[in-house]
């Protein structure tokens, strides 16, 4: 039997089944799936209208429904929290339709819309170091940052460092005073934990351990001044994301590095794994299945591509490192993440020092020199390596896209372009593709018990009679009323492990 709590309360359940569909998250790569209920409907009760605040009447007076908070339980047994979302009053039956939605569905009812720059983020420190823990200032060139009769004392660097130090302002001994303004680059993870957090969702998971994605870290445009051209002490986050929602970030990241997006079953907790790590692990459970219809896969080999800065480097550098065909490259595989040229230039304000550094043709964002405060640029990453040296031997942040410094000497251990045995493809999406190329589909009945439906975990195999699947969508049907639950429809993916 199942039962639905919400703050105010149990909901009074009207006798039937509730028909469900479990979605894996790891099989879609355009939006993040999870587990929600087709249409079903409560009982027009006095208790229910007031613990749910009667949302028919509020929906009448053009308010928007917001989802309400539910815990949903089968036999006394937290399995999902999530919420219910609102759809119609039915006057005749005396009832209100809703859908409960958990997981990535209730994660997506949370975020619909909402970008980046309208959560709330939090305020930290400007500190001028190179390895502040919410974001780093790497030097980058771009001689575009400003208008230049607007500010001609701009120097063509953003986060300009030299002799140990950060200078945004320098005094060449000519009289004249130079401008190199300081841009933040936020660091991912720190980033991804307050976006996650400032929606009611923590964040877990061996990905974000990995020493390479710790060192990633994403492009600004926006300089950490006010209208005088005076550097800010305090940074508000929401100011230098990029101009995107939080639906884009989240599936740029699962495209762009193939991860697998698991949920917490009874609270709000998003784990992050890579796609290759669930392949390699060697659990599973046993499951009893009957009679299937299997398809064989009709697909072959895929097209990546990624996003490019979209300026004039792109015509004199190339672009032809953001596409890979993969086989026969019968499916796409498109991001709307990037990265940035990285090139060996002179430093604008001493010529004679060479350095390897990101360079962009691109209006910036700020208060000053009459800019326009409109940051527009979309999701690039770069890999914060560090303090580096240039030609002459002297320190300087670098961020790049690779895994070597300005010398060739390796500083990491991959790249953010797709080719190369560093390159993503190698790194992180090979072996889940290689998979996909191969695994035939599998409809089957097979054996779902409520102790087996609590324990159901979309990274885990089954082995189903002598063969090993991921499951990509479990649809089953629970009773109000307290008829045990037996079987369920499996949609299986097949392991050749």
């Amino acid at each position: 039997m199942i039962g639905l709590k919400v703050a105010a309360g149990w909901l009074d359940l009207a006798a039937g089944t509730i028909s469900m569909e479990i979605n894996n998250p790891l099989f879609d790569t355009e939006s993040v799936p999870g587990t929600i209920t087709y249409p079903f409907a409560l009982v027009l009760s006095p208790d229910n209208l007031v613990r749910l605040n009667f949302p028919h009447l509020r929906a009448d007076q053009g308010e928007r429904v917001a989802p309400e908070p539910t815990e949903f339980y089968i036999d006394g047994v937290l399995r999902w929290v999530g919420s219910l979302v609102y759809l119609e009053h039915d006057e005749e039956r005396a009832q209100l339709l809703y859908n409960f939605v958990a997981e990535a569905a209730d994660l997506q009812s949370r975020i619909v819309g909402r970008q980046l720059r309208q959560l709330e983020l939090g305020e930290v420190p400007l500190v001028l170091t190179h390895d502040a823990p919410d974001y780093a200032l790497p030097c980058l060139v771009n001689s575009q940052f400003y208008e230049a009769e607007k500010a001609p004392g701009y120097t063509g660097v953003v986060n300009h460092y030299v002799a140990g130090a950060y200078r945004p302002t320098l005094y060449p001994g000519n009289g004249a005073v130079l401008h190199a303004p300081i841009v933040p680059f936020l660091r991912l993870v720190p980033l991804l934990r307050r976006v996650l957090a400032s929606v009611g969702y923590a964040l877990s998971g061996e990905w974000l351990d990995e020493p390479e994605v710790q060192a990633l870290v994403i492009y600004s445009t926006r300089a950490a001044e006010d209208a005088d051209g005076v550097l800010l002490t305090t940074l508000t986050l929401n100011q230098y994301v990029p101009a995107i929602d939080v639906a884009t970030l989240l599936v740029g990241l699962q495209k762009f590095f193939g991860l697998a997006y698991s949920f917490h079953p009874v609270r709000r907790e998003l784990r992050i794994r890579a796609l290759r790590d669930v392949l390699a692990d060697p659990t599973y459970q046993e499951r009893t299945g009957g009679p299937a219809r299997s398809m064989a896969v009709t697909t072959q080999g895929f097209v990546l591509t990624m996003n490019t800065p979209g300026d004039d480097l792109d015509q004199s550098l190339g672009t032809e490192w953001a596409t890979l065909r993969v086989g026969e490259g019968q499916q796409e595989l498109s991001v709307d993440v990037g990265t940035l040229h990285v090139q060996h230039t002179a430093d604008p304000i001493y010529p004679t020092r060479e350095w390897f550094v990101p360079c962009v043709e691109a209006k910036g964002a700020s208060l000053a020199y009459e800019t326009g405060d409109d940051a527009s640029a979309g999701l690039f990453l770069l890999l914060d390596r560090g303090l580096q040296p240039d030609k002459q031997g002297q320190l300087y942040p670098l961020a790049t896209w690779g895994r070597e410094n300005g010398d060739g000497f390796p500083v990491g251990s991959s790249s953010l372009r797709w080719a190369g045995p560093q390159g993503l493809y190698a790194t992180w999406h090979q072996a889940w593709l290689d998979f996909l190329d191969r695994a035939t589909t599998r409809e089957c009945t097979a054996q779902l018990r409520v102790a087996d439906l609590l324990t159901l975990d979309p990274t885990r195999k089954d082995m189903v009679n002598g063969k090993k699947y991921l499951w990509e969508k479990v649809s089953l049907s629970l009773s109000t009323t307290g008829k045990p639950l037996e079987t369920a429809q499996f949609t299986y993916r097949y392991c050749r492990l």
